[in-house]
């Protein structure tokens, strides 16, 4: 339910387009930039996952991924009869 934030920075002549992708999906684009930031606002476990950032310009590509793993406290169990569940997600 925290913020997460990550950062890229390149340069180059001409600068380049910095790119923040998930996968195949491309979640933030910023041309002519030196340094581009992505802000996951409230994570959750469907957010863990590959993210990579692309720099390129008219002399090549770059690229940086990391994987994002999400972990959570657990939560308190609720008792049913002589049963215990644990609320929310399994």
């Amino acid at each position: 339910g925290t913020p997460v934030e990550l950062g890229c920075e390149a340069e180059g002549r001409p600068p380049p387009l910095l790119s923040w992708f998930r996968g195949v999906t491309v979640l933030r684009e910023e041309p002519v930039s030196t340094g581009l930031r992505l802000i996951l606002p409230g994570v959750e476990p469907d957010h863990a996952g590959t993210y990579s950032c692309v720099a390129e310009n008219r002399h090549g590509r770059h690229n940086r991924s990391l994987q994002l793993h999400v972990a959570y406290a657990p939560r308190s169990p609720i008792l049913n009869g002589s049963l215990w569940v644990v609320a929310g997600d399994p």
